[in-house]
């Protein structure tokens, strides 16, 4: 985003109102877009993930396959989504209820799931992330473990947390999979309120925070990404603020307040970074994604509360994701579906604005 100050024109009924990959599927002509006109967008709704017709192949070989074998995709879902991670053309999603990992695969038009079966067999996923070589990192909260798996789902190995994590919710790993970091939220009455930190093979490099409001220290943490850069982005959600740590694990700087107004944090529960650095928060009590400049800037809110449900609104919002496009994706637990939502270019939005006030 080359400007700033436009973004924030369109961001005040948003906030106050509560809340190389094959693209996914076109949105409706009447997607909502961020800021609405008459100021310049710069996020559509793109598409909204629920089950195997997301991403149906309806070429005459597939429809015959499917005639054939008389196989329903359409059947194909989650039951209750908490997490997701994107990037190579796939969407893998948590399913707490299932205890599986429901894959969208729009390289080859077809859903699948794994984490059902022998050593990867998971009991509670929860949160999951994706390193530059599509390997995915799923936390088994139950089992107090992260599982490794390829990008297809075959079993790779594990981090086995046993003996430190008391509730690990999310995972973070940096681009290499040279890093990766666990979030300890703990609980109300114990202090592991921290962030593990593995090196190559699962290596204990120690541990990042205490319990504490200070710099560096946690309360409840809940989620974590790693951006390009290297910077670890933590959400500290007990103290109602992010905090970003370089990869030698040093404090570099932390936005955010308790609060309702413009650029505070209720209820915040997802954390994301995009391939330009923008920071992505989703709160559930705003039921909305506050996106914010590396440097605690608020730019927009992206969505809002739904009274039904409908493309950018929201009931349950819980944790994100962004891939190598530049797409965001927001999962909403009580409206049981994954959001795709798009950055659009600087020249896609002037022609949107065009057209909006040219109608």
């Amino acid at each position: 985003m080359s400007t700033r100050r436009p973004l924030l024109l369109g961001l005040l009924g948003a906030v106050s109102t509560g809340c190389s990959t094959p693209p996914p599927p076109n949105g409706p002509a009447s997607a909502p877009q961020w800021p609405a006109p008459p100021e310049q967008p710069r996020f559509v709704f793109e598409a909204t993930l629920r089950n195997g017709s997301s991403v149906r192949d309806d070429s005459s070989a597939a429809q015959m396959r499917r005639l054939m074998t008389g196989e329903d995709e359409s059947r194909a879902s989650f039951g209750k989504p908490l997490a997701v991670a994107a990037g190579k053309g796939r969407v893998y999603v948590t399913d707490t209820e299932g205890r599986r990992i429901f894959v969208f695969d729009f390289v080859r038009r077809r859903t699948f799931s794994f984490g059902l079966r022998f050593e990867g067999e998971l009991k509670k996923p929860g949160g999951i992330a994706l390193d530059g070589e599509g390997r995915v990192y799923v936390v088994d909260t139950t089992a107090r473990r992260v599982v490794v798996f390829d990008a297809l789902g075959l079993y790779l190995g594990q981090i086995d947390g046993a003996a430190d994590w008391v509730r690990p919710t999310a995972v973070a790993v940096d681009p290499a999979g040279e890093r990766v970091y666990v979030v300890d939220t703990g609980g109300v009455e114990n202090d592991s309120h921290r962030v593990w930190r593995y090196g190559d093979r699962g290596r204990g490099l120690g541990a990042l925070g205490r319990r504490g409001s200070q710099a560096g220290e946690f309360n409840l943490p809940t989620d974590a990404v790693v951006a390009r850069d290297g910077t670890l982005w933590v959400l500290d959600a007990g103290n109602f603020r992010v905090q970003a740590f370089d990869p030698a694990g040093r404090f570099l700087r932390a936005f955010g307040t308790v609060g309702n107004g413009i650029g505070q944090f209720a209820r915040p529960r997802g954390l994301a970074v995009d391939v330009d650095g923008l920071v992505y928060v989703s709160d559930a009590a705003f039921c909305n994604v506050q996106v914010f400049q590396p440097d605690g800037e608020l730019l927009l809110a992206l969505g809002s509360r739904a009274e039904r449900d409908a493309p950018g609104r929201y009931l349950l919002p819980a944790k994100l994701a962004t891939d190598e496009t530049g797409r965001l994706y927001v999962v909403d637990q009580f409206l049981h579906k994954v959001e795709v939502l798009r950055r659009l270019s600087d020249d896609e939005g002037r022609q949107r604005q065009r057209q909006a006030t040219a109608g």
